[in-house]
């Protein structure tokens, strides 16, 4: 929630502090993925190395914090600085989670797996769509990021006394559940590091690395700049007040979980993983070219930005299982971190350039151009994964 909230509260911001312009609150959703990428590789090779419970409960009580504090923010300078550190108390907490995922679940159960976790981005929206704009039409935006970094630093507490590191310290797995599972890991484990032996070097300058390093920047760059400008657009397009606007952007992420799910299981089902991922690309491509076709019309918006959501959500169990195809153990690790530091980059780029193309024409036009070529480039680029050999 805390990473795309700032969305639901822009036109607010924007009525209440002059400042806070389109470009401005733009830049400030987006710096937060450049404080997000400056703690990626770092970050989740404490994971590895170190302890994922401490790790993780750590950066999950900072982000907490900061992102309350974003609610006292009342200039551009103070605005980006509190974003900046939230994105950076972030940082090493997905490419953590990727990798700790990888130590508890088989290869054939992984995509389901990182599937169910990423849910988190569209319930999050889902929640976040009515409670957002039900608090600011109640107390005002700042009472919004109050009330929602609360959860991060109950979460951080929880995480702190309840999670497990690896299955070997699991006492509530069964002594038998735990051997066969450690066994499956173990195999998997050497099957893959006597296909590959991989130094980190060698794994930062691996083609797969680099190729999924980049479909993850510009896909990442239309999935931030429709979480954050979805609901504006919704407003203006629909003009259904800011509780209605909740309520629509809501569905929409909705459907974008349904279909996340669904396709995540059937890429587990198939062991398929290439056009997993780049079908909802494709997807995703067709519903800004209905933005584009149809800009009058409120009703093709909504289905061109539903599309959009498929696009950039269904993928992400496929996507994540890719790297651990390619790498293994420490390398993979560090390729993950590279992989979502660069990525990330475009949680940036998207925010900041539909910002700055609002301010500069006073319509999201030439944005739904910008988001086509990015799902296009993305999809090539997937694509071109076919001609390369798993390891696992």
């Amino acid at each position: 929630m805390d990473r795309g909230n700032i969305g639901y509260s822009i036109s607010s911001m924007e009525a209440t502090v002059p400042a806070f312009t389109p470009y401005v609150l733009g830049l400030a959703s987006g710096i937060f993925f450049i404080g997000y990428f400056v703690f990626q590789m770092p970050g989740t090779y404490l994971v590895e190395k170190w302890s994922a419970r401490a790790i993780i409960a750590i950066f999950l009580f900072g982000w907490g914090i900061f992102a309350m504090l974003t609610g006292t923010a009342r200039t551009p300078v103070t605005l980006y600085t509190f974003r900046f550190i939230t994105g950076f108390m972030e940082g090493g907490f997905f490419p953590g989670i990727i990798y700790y995922l990888s130590n508890w679940f088989p290869s054939k159960q992984r995509a389901l797996a990182i599937s169910l976790f990423m849910t988190a981005i569209p319930v999050s929206e889902i929640i976040a769509a009515p409670v957002s704009t039900r608090i600011i039409a109640t107390y005002g935006w700042p009472a919004m990021f109050y009330i929602e970094g609360i959860p991060a630093i109950i979460f951080a507490i929880a995480t702190y006394f309840y999670l497990t590191n690896k299955p070997k310290d699991a006492k509530w797995l069964d002594p038998d559940e735990k051997s066969a599972l450690i066994s499956v890991l173990e195999a998997e484990a050497k099957e893959a590091a006597s296909k590959a032996k991989q130094s980190i070097g060698k794994a930062l300058s691996n083609p797969v690395t680099i190729i999924l390093a980049l479909v993850y920047f510009f896909w990442v760059t239309t999935l931030y700049a429709g979480a954050i400008w979805t609901p504006d657009i919704v407003e203006l397009g629909g003009k259904l007040g800011l509780v209605g606007t909740g309520n629509y952007v809501a569905l929409i992420w909705i459907i974008g979980l349904i279909a996340m799910v669904v396709w995540g299981r059937h890429s587990d089902k198939t062991g398929e993983r290439i056009y997993h991922t780049a079908i909802p690309l494709a997807i995703g491509a067709v519903g800004t070219i209905l933005a584009i076709a149809f800009p009058s019309s409120f009703a093709m918006l909504y289905i061109g930005l539903i599309l959009v959501t498929i696009g950039f959500l269904s993928n992400f169990g496929s996507f994540w299982s890719l790297p651990t195809k390619y790498l293994t153990g420490a390398t993979a690790a560090v390729a993950i971190g590279m992989i979502n530091s660069i990525g990330n980059l475009g949680g940036f780029v998207g925010p900041y350039a539909i910002g700055y193309i609002k301010s500069a024409t006073g319509s999201f036009a030439l944005a739904y151009g910008l988001l086509t070529i990015f799902f296009i480039l993305a999809l090539i680029l997937t694509l071109s994964l076919k001609k390369f050999k798993a390891v696992a």
